[in-house]
């Protein structure tokens, strides 16, 4: 691998004897350069004689930027730093700040202190620093030997220019953001794979609305973005530019002229679409870049709400009428929000958010504006298809994702808030009142006496009655009335604070229908309503299981009496299936607001991957996440009892069918199954949004 860096400065070191690096293997260095390749055995030899073998301990600075160059060097083994000074002036006390910012990591074969032609700096001065990382072994050659080297062979200097040209593709390929971790291997394959083409002063390379199916990397001269005759960004080497629109497989979104003369690498569609499903940072490079370029622009019609959390923390909820949309900010999402006017690229409200928090957080703020543009609250945003991140994944994965799309359907039902604000005023209100609230805790509580009293006699008369089998297909079409009454505790419950439903819908979910409700205009609300409204549906679900229960007491015909039995069952299994926390149902949000915890489940699969080996050795670990805890505590209780309830519905059914209970790991497989797949199900829905 070839990094070429004019680098320099002053050397603390420690010569070795020559002998340390055999001069077969020094030679094999040599000849690994592109400038290089073309000497002969002899030649490189020769060279190789040249060289004296450095080693520096980690942190050592092997040049120093601006120093005068006088000698390159060639990575023989370990690792070396390439930063460049960088300087930054407070707007308020008028004081610049010097700092150093990582360039580029080298590794051994590349070098230090060739230039793009493959020989050394025309100004003679190093352009960034190089510092051993780890303890790093150099070959080094004084300027003054390489230029007598190449006066005692002449005929070899058009031969370097001509390799060079492969080091040179290489060398700005590397130096591209969107490309600068590519391996060797990938990045010769790159360099194989873009054409050179040349552009005069005042070209257009290509105009708004233009299909794309090739982009950019800037070699030489400047290049001018413009969109309806305003100059958007003046790009120079090595920007990749043109690539937001492979991505997106939609328009120019701008127009592309040369400022002056230039020389580009072009990239066709079908390389760059490789390289994003086949290099992770390739992938997340260009989606950083496409919205680190766009100018974010926030939607007129967004309504913005002030709250302050249970910590005492002042957040801001910003609410989208037009879509029902949500989003909760912080008070330095809230900052990064107003910096949002269609005028600041992401690098400039990066940089403000870090001079006013001291917060210097790329990915953050690139990561926040992709959600609230995807979510419809900002415009002027460009975003990558998610078709890429899920090809990245692992086959597993893949076929998961696939699997829970065969699996899963929804039918949305526009807004429903007049119909639910009429409904409740004129009947449902009277549920909330006293009298209506004891009414319903002694249908909740009643109904599963009356289940388990009637449990063995329903059971008892399913092996007498011919043809039950009959009741278990009726079942599943009247269950989705269990589900809607579940989605209309939810609906009834938001009413009962105050607050609207925008939409309901229903659907099918693996193996039995759902039905969902919007509630997220209680974000608006605190944290004991929002959890109120989370359980409503699960106690509507065990109140609707109690009034079928109760009445199989009233009845006589025992046909009725059973098909009452089983959409009890049902509906407890449904109640208790929806406090699960490892799906973004009601128990998982419930027990969200209970810690105050927003992305609970991401937080603490990153708790169990990261932190917790290390609180098994320090348990005082545990009490600076309790939440985390509290959540896998929670996910094991539900799978044992999943466990438990799956053996104890499976034993029913055998009992109903009339068939003979399988020995125990048979009767265990089932729950186990269940099980895996939930968890499966989860870790793919997990990795495809992380």
């Amino acid at each position: 691998m070839l990094y070429t860096v004019w680098t320099g400065g002053v050397v603390m070191s420690k010569r070795l004897d020559n002998s340390a690096v055999p001069i077969e293997k020094r030679q094999d260095l040599i000849t690994a350069l592109p400038c290089f390749a073309m000497l002969s055995k002899d030649e490189s030899r020769e060279l190789a004689n040249l060289m004296t073998v450095t080693e520096y301990l980690p942190k050592e600075v092997i040049v120093t930027e601006e120093a005068i160059v006088d000698s390159v060097f060639i990575i023989v083994s370990g690792q070396a730093e390439v930063t460049k000074q960088a300087s930054q002036k407070n707007k308020i006390t008028r004081r610049v700040k010097i700092s150093q910012v990582p360039v580029a990591l080298l590794e051994a074969g590349e070098a230090i202190g060739l230039n793009d032609t493959g020989f050394f700096s025309e100004t003679g001065k190093r352009t960034a620093t190089v510092t051993a990382v780890s303890e790093t072994r150099v070959l080094s050659l004084a300027i003054k030997e390489l230029h007598e080297f190449l006066q005692a062979h002449p005929n070899l200097q058009p031969a370097m220019f001509a390799a060079s040209y492969e080091m040179l593709k290489i060398t700005l390929i590397k130096k591209s953001l969107a490309f600068n971790k590519l391996s060797h291997e990938r990045l010769k394959w790159l360099a194989n794979k873009v054409e050179e083409v040349s552009y005069s002063k005042g070209a257009v390379i290509f105009n708004q609305g233009d299909a794309g199916d090739r982009c950019y990397l800037i070699r030489s001269g400047q290049v001018e973005i413009v969109s309806n005759d305003h100059q958007l960004a003046v790009l120079k080497t090595p920007t990749l530019f043109g690539e937001a629109t492979l991505v997106t497989r939609s328009p120019r979104n701008a127009t592309a002229r040369a400022l002056e003369d230039c020389q580009l690498l072009m990239l066709r569609f079908e390389y760059l679409s490789e390289l994003l499903e086949s290099e992770n940072n390739v992938a997340e490079m260009v989606m950083t870049l496409m919205v680190d370029r766009s100018r974010p622009l926030q939607n007129p019609k967004i309504e913005i709400h002030e709250q302050n959390a249970e910590d005492g923390q002042e957040i801001v909820i910003l609410k989208n009428p037009e879509t029902g949309n949500y989003f909760k900010l912080s008070q330095e999402g809230w900052f990064i929000w107003e910096k949002m006017d269609g005028k600041h690229t992401l690098h400039e409200i990066t940089l403000a958010l870090a001079e006013k928090f001291g917060l210097f957080a790329p990915d953050v703020v690139a990561a926040l504006i992709s959600k609230l543009a995807r979510s419809g609250f900002v415009e002027q945003v460009e975003l990558g298809s998610s078709n890429i991140a899920i090809a990245k994944q692992p086959a597993w994965v893949r076929w998961m994702t696939k699997i829970r799309g065969i699996l899963e359907a929804r039918v949305t039902i526009g807004d429903t808030d007049k119909f639910l604000t009429k409904f409740y005023n004129k009947f449902a209100y009277l549920l909330f009142t006293k009298l209506g609230k004891l009414l319903l805790a002694f249908l909740a509580v009643g109904g599963i006496v009356a289940f388990f009293l009637s449990t063995s006699d329903v059971i008892d008369s399913f092996k007498t009655l011919p043809n039950t089998w009959l009741l278990l297909i009726i079942l599943f079409p009247v269950t989705t009335f269990s589900v809607a009454f579940h989605e209309m505790g939810h609906a009834l419950a938001t009413k009962a604070f105050g607050h609207e439903v925008h939409y309901m819908g229903i659907g099918w979910y693996w193996l039995g229908p759902i039905a969902f409700t919007d509630t997220s205009d209680m974000w608006l609300s605190t944290r004991w309503p929002r959890v109120m409204v989370n359980l409503a549906g699960a106690y509507t679900d065990v109140m609707t299981a109690g009034v079928a229960a109760i009445v199989i007491f009233l009845i006589s015909n025992p046909y009725l009496q059973a098909f009452l039995w089983l959409f009890a069952l049902f509906t407890y299994i449904n109640a208790f299936r929806m406090m699960s926390p490892l799906q973004e149902w009601d128990g998982y949000y419930v027990l969200m607001d209970l810690l105050d915890r927003p992305r609970l489940r991401q937080s603490a699969v990153l708790w169990l991957i990261k932190d917790f080996p290390k609180a098994i050795k320090n348990p005082k670990l545990f009490k600076k996440h309790i939440p985390e805890v509290c959540y896998w505590v929670y996910c094991i209780i539900f799978l044992v009892l999943v466990s438990l309830m799956t053996l104890m519905v499976q034993g029913f059914l055998f009992k109903i069918l009339g068939l003979h209970s399988p020995n125990m790991i048979v009767s265990l497989s089932i729950p186990f199954l269940v099980v895996a797949m939930s968890c499966l199900g989860i870790m793919a829905e997990l990795r495809n949004k992380d």
